[in-house]
Formats: C-alpha cells, sequence, structure tokens
C-alpha cells in the first residue's frame, strides 16, 4: 500500500475536515426533533435540503409538492444531471418546474383526472413509491432475497400498489419501524412530516451513493480473484482465512444474518474468523476493540477492516470486512449486492476507512 497515497488521502481529510468545521451553516429550519437533528444536519452539508425547506417547520407533514423538491435534488447530486423539464403543462392544477421534472424522469405520476394535486399531504406508502421510483431512475440495483414485512403487524395495510417498494425500503434499511409494546408497525396509511421525509431521503441518497460511487469489481474480477487464492498453496494462515472467505461471495445479505448462507458485515467477519479459531465481538462498533491496530498502509491479508458513517451520521463503526490484499476486501456489503469483493483504495470505502485491526497471531 503507498504511503504518499495513504499521507495524501489523510491530509486532503483533514484539511477538508477543517474547512468544513468553518463552514458549517447555522441551522435555519424550526420545530426539528432531537433525535433528527444529527441527519438533518448532514442533509444541509450534502446539499439535500431544497430551498424551499431551508427555514420550514420540520414537524409538519410534508406534501407532494414539497417531495418533488427533495426528489430531484437528490436525483441531481447523484447524477450530476440538472432536471429541467421539457414541458410544464401536464397538470392542470400546477406547472411547477421541478414537479414537471421529477414527472419527466420518472419519480412522481399524476391523477387520472388530469391533477397532480400539490398540496395533498402523502402516506408513507406513497413516499415508499417514490424513493422506489428514485431508485430505478439512478439506476440501482434491486436484490431482495426475503421478506422484509413478515414482522409487521399492520402489512396487510400496505397496498398491492406499493408492496414492491415497502418491501425494498424496509429491506435497504431506509425506513424502520416504530414499536409499541410487544408489536411493530409500518404505518402505511399514516402521514410523513418533513423530517422524517428528508431523513428517509438522506439515507436512500447514500445507499446509491455507496453503489455509484465506489470501484466495484466486475463478476468475472471477483471469481478470478476467488479461483486464484484457492489454487494457492496455503501455506500461512492468512491465505487460508482469505481462501474460506472467499468462498462465501455470492451469499446474501439478511440483517443480523450470522451464517453459514446469509450474513451482514459483522455477522460475516465473526463466522469467518470463528472457523480458525478466533472470537471476535458480534457488532461492528465492537469489533474495531479486537485484535492490534494497525494502519491503512500497514494492511496485510486476514486484517479485518472497519469504516464509519456508512449509513448514519454517528462516528461509530458501522460497517466491517476482511482484507485480502492487492487494495481490495471480501464483505457482505448490503442487501442489493451480498457478500462480495471491492476496492478500498479508492472511492466510497477508501473516503469511509476509520481504522484497521489485526486479529490473527
Amino acid at each position: 500500500m503507498s504511503k504518499t497515497l495513504f499521507r495524501r488521502g489523510v491530509a486532503l481529510l483533514l484539511t477538508l475536515a477543517a474547512v468544513l468545521s468553518l463552514t458549517v451553516p447555522a441551522l435555519a429550519f424550526t420545530n426539528a426533533s432531537d433525535w433528527a437533528l444529527s441527519d438533518l444536519n448532514e442533509a444541509q452539508m450534502l446539499d439535500l435540503l431544497p430551498d424551499a425547506l431551508a427555514t420550514a417547520d420540520m414537524s409538519i407533514d410534508i406534501n407532494r409538492m414539497e417531495m418533488c423538491y427533495i426528489a430531484t435534488l437528490a436525483y441531481e447530486k447523484l447524477t450530476g444531471n440538472t432536471p429541467h423539464p421539457n414541458r410544464t403543462d401536464y397538470f392542470s392544477d400546477t406547472n411547477d418546474p421541478l414537479v414537471c421534472a421529477a414527472y419527466e424522469i420518472g419519480i412522481v405520476g399524476g391523477y387520472p383526472d388530469g391533477t397532480f394535486r400539490p398540496n395533498q399531504l402523502l402516506t408513507r406508502q406513497e413516499f415508499f413509491v417514490i424513493i422506489s421510483n428514485l431508485n430505478r431512475c439512478v439506476n440501482m440495483p434491486i436484490h431482495l432475497t426475503k421478506d422484509y414485512l413478515a414482522g409487521f403487524i399492520d402489512r396487510n395495510e400496505v397496498g398491492t400498489w406499493a408492496e414492491s417498494a415497502a418491501q425494498e425500503v424496509v429491506g435497504l434499511g431506509i425506513v424502520g419501524g416504530t414499536t409499541a409494546g410487544n408489536a411493530t408497525y409500518l404505518d402505511p396509511t399514516s402521514t410523513t412530516s418533513r423530517q422524517q421525509a428528508i431523513i428517509m431521503f438522506l439515507r436512500c441518497y447514500k445507499n446509491a451513493q455507496a453503489f455509484l460511487n465506489t470501484d466495484w469489481l466486475t463478476e468475472e474480477e471477483v471469481k478470478k480473484l476467488e479461483e486464484a487464492a484457492k489454487e494457492e498453496a496455503a501455506s500461512s494462515e492468512a491465505a487460508q482465512l482469505v481462501s474460506y472467505a472467499l468462498g462465501f461471495v455470492g451469499c446474501d445479505y439478511v440483517f443480523g444474518g450470522n451464517g453459514p448462507k446469509v450474513f451482514d458485515c459483522s455477522g460475516f467477519t465473526k463466522y469467518v474468523y470463528a472457523h480458525f479459531g478466533y472470537s471476535i465481538n458480534r457488532v461492528a462498533n465492537d469489533q474495531v476493540k479486537n485484535g492490534v491496530s494497525v494502519s491503512f498502509n500497514q494492511l496485510q491479508p486476514g486484517d479485518l477492516i472497519c469504516f464509519s458513517n456508512t449509513y448514519s451520521s454517528s462516528a461509530w463503526i458501522t460497517h466491517v470486512g476482511i482484507y485480502i490484499g492487492d487494495g481490495k476486501m471480501v464483505h457482505a456489503a448490503n442487501t442489493t449486492r451480498g457478500v462480495t469483493v471491492d476496492s478500498i483504495t479508492s472511492g466510497y470505502y477508501y473516503n469511509h476507512f476509520a481504522a484497521a485491526r489485526r486479529i490473527l497471531n
């Protein structure tokens, strides 16, 4: 691993952090809940908060027009394309250019009577469909492996027209439920507050960004790596561990999965190390306490790699993988990609690198 590359990357990140600390804009919106402030601040920092909502009351339910403002801004940030509609006469009750742009892109639709109903409040399941539409518009591949609505007591309230979208947003971790007693509710027919909508779009954006901005390896490259590791004379424990870990490429990602056929990120690393007699903690934020700390430019095959801020705005360790050499890791990526191999020398994972731990003796 190049020390120059590492030092330049660290210097760039430190410079960026210093600049951001001096330029964080004051939060101008009002009535945001305490649990939402961190994510709303991140949305503002990422320029995902449209001007129309910059000073808005966050506790108020969001309407269809405001949703279009957020969706088109997220689309622009993900694709680099500024949406400009070809026409503004699609609907009898609005000619708003961003509404028309969202309609042309395919994020939203109108009603059979020719209206858009811009001031109408959105139900959560209508919101699910819009999020799903945005994923399709930015070419986000979706791979669902199970019934993600099974744990919700009110799953039968989800309309058939929203079933697929609800499965998608729950499976991707964009939407969660609310718990009352021993029951968990999805509340598909209730309305959505502005702060809830912005946070869910933030999660959607970060999911898509992780896919679009990373140097993914092709299936052919992954296969070559897997075959090379298996053919190599496994003369060391690290080589054996890497070969064993690569044997799970293609397995599904399921939150809470502990193996042997489905995993989440920390379930995968724990399972692999356990096969070689190493007991590590179960949760990613606890696994960073295992083993011995090593720097990025000291990585060796078999090391545990830890990342932060991959799906939440906290500084906790939120993702882990196993370094396999040549600037790559094997990991349980997400519900879309399952267990796979990715580069850590540039792009998304390089920017979110937090720590590395040597687990093997």
